[in-house]
């Protein structure tokens, strides 16, 4: 007796450029919401770590970072916090050039990054924590969240 059994249909083929679309989707989508809130500095922290230790974590002002990128505003945003307001252009630039690629038909290869460039930037966002919450005078002050 024969029994011709299909255990899995097909999966369907998706372009290229999908995967990336979701993810910038997404993103602008958060964006978006960040902006019709518009988080500010009320003094009421959002984060965990500043609202129960009074210590900002590498990402405490973040939304605010965002908020001020989104209605162009540079020097706001690096003034909540100036590691995420370097890094976003950069990873929407990265992501730019991959949709580019992949809606061209061209093969995206992610950049490869060596060791050395990841414990840098480690002991970068570690040296960035430390140096905002410590009382150094006004560069420290920059540096943290709540600075106004």
């Amino acid at each position: 007796m024969s029994t011709d059994y299909q255990l899995e249909a097909p999966a369907p083929t998706r372009p290229a450029w999908f995967k990336g679309a979701v993810i910038g989707g997404a993103a602008l989508c958060g964006c978006a919401a960040i902006a019709v809130v518009n988080p500010t500095d009320t003094g009421v922290p959002v984060c965990w770590s500043a609202g129960l230790f009074g210590v900002d974590c590498p990402l405490c002002g973040g939304l605010r970072c965002v908020n001020s990128l989104v209605r162009g505003d540079v020097l706001a945003a690096a003034d909540h916090n100036l590691v995420l307001a370097i890094a976003l252009p950069i990873v929407a630039v990265v992501w730019a050039l991959w949709m580019w690629a992949t809606v061209r038909g061209r093969s995206w290869t992610w950049p490869r990054v060596p060791v050395w460039a990841w414990t840098v930037l480690g002991v970068g966002v570690l040296a960035f924590t430390v140096v905002r919450n410590l009382d150094l005078g006004p560069v420290a002050h920059y540096l943290a969240a709540t600075s106004g």
